[in-house]
């Protein structure tokens, strides 16, 4: 039996952290330093800076050229325009590659697409973006790739940045998922260039839709982890 391990301070502080950045508790543009988030979460600044290193290696930190100051990345249009092109190269490079991916990996891409069923049907707008994000990390992962799959899912914590909301419409879900349904079974029947021109299209309609949404970038809080 393998042993849990347990996570050090730092690594809790770290996903503390990202959490709030990615919920938008901390929103982009925010200064973030290391007494503020030291203050917050009651541990040492020695602790806080192995977290800040740890996110700005993610590329969710990034530092104001001019002060030097950690603030939360802040997306522009060029910014999104680039993430979906570097997710276009990946994702598309799993669905080819899953013509050779194993039993179990094709099942973990139905599972995805089950779990954005049961999130539609109880209307979990929240756990269907979760379950829709898992089916493009498995499509990467039928590169068995470690290294791209990091890179794909740093992508991923960057693009939800730039989610001002959730279009809650039952509708968007219904339609999504259908789409979703038709990618898996394309995969599972090796149906290959039909499943690329399937993700190719969605791909499209999510950065232009992303693009819609962004907006002037709101006023940064000012709470203990953001001054």
């Amino acid at each position: 039996m393998n042993k849990i391990r347990r996570m050090t301070a730092a690594e809790l502080s770290t996903a503390a952290l990202r959490q709030q950045i990615l919920s938008r508790e901390i929103l982009p543009g925010s200064r973030v330093t290391e007494d503020a988030v030291a203050s917050e979460l009651g541990v040492s600044r020695a602790t806080v800076r192995q977290a800040l290193n740890s996110l700005e290696l993610e590329g969710l930190l990034v530092r104001n050229p001019t002060s030097r100051v950690l603030e939360v990345l802040s997306l522009d249009a060029d910014d999104v325009k680039e993430i979906y092109q570097a997710r276009r190269v990946l994702e598309l490079a799993g669905v080819e590659a899953s013509a050779n991916a194993p039993e179990e990996a094709l099942e973990e891409l139905k599972q995805a697409v089950t779990q954005m069923k049961e999130a539609a049907e109880n209307t979990d707008f929240v756990g269907f973006v979760e379950a829709d994000a898992r089916s493009h990390a498995v499509t990467v992962g039928f590169l068995n790739s470690r290294v791209l799959s990091d890179t794909h899912a740093s992508l991923m914590r960057r693009i939800r940045l730039a989610i001002t909301h959730l279009e809650e419409d039952e509708n968007v879900l219904v339609d999504e998922l259908l789409q979703h349904e038709k990618f898996c079974d394309l995969v599972l029947e090796g149906k290959i260039e039909e499943a690329k021109r399937n993700l190719a299209t969605r791909l499209d309609a999510s950065e232009q839709a992303m693009l819609r949404s962004l907006i002037t970038p709101q006023k940064p809080r000012s709470t203990a982890g953001a001054q």
